[in-house]
């Protein structure tokens, strides 16, 4: 769980940055674009068909995935694998998650 936080924070999160950057250019954004893409499909590999990204049990690495996921496709339109998008839609039907994206304006 500790490694896979990790990499998310490290491969994922910090590769959103042009896209919070009202001066990014397009460049920088396909460039962000493509690594993405190369990293999710080491958690699609990594997630398999379990349910949850690190394990039998959702984690916090499952709510950080999450976040990463929801940015990728609702934030930059980006076509997710096909494992990591059922997944991310899955996590969305939980009704604690579902409440929290009500409560915060997200759906």
């Amino acid at each position: 769980m500790l490694e896979t936080t990790a990499f998310i924070s490290t491969e994922l999160h910090k590769n959103f940055k042009p896209f919070f950057i009202p001066d990014a250019n397009e460049a920088q954004k396909q460039s962000a674009k493509d690594v993405l893409t190369a990293r999710f499909e080491v958690l699609e590999h990594q997630l398999g068909d379990r349910a949850f990204i690190a394990g039998a049990d959702m984690t916090v690495a499952d709510c950080y995935l999450f976040v990463m996921l929801m940015w990728a496709a609702e934030k930059i339109g980006m076509n997710l694998p096909e494992r990591l998008d059922a997944y991310y839609r899955r996590l969305q039907q939980r009704p604690s998650v579902a409440r929290a994206l009500a409560e915060e304006g997200l759906t």
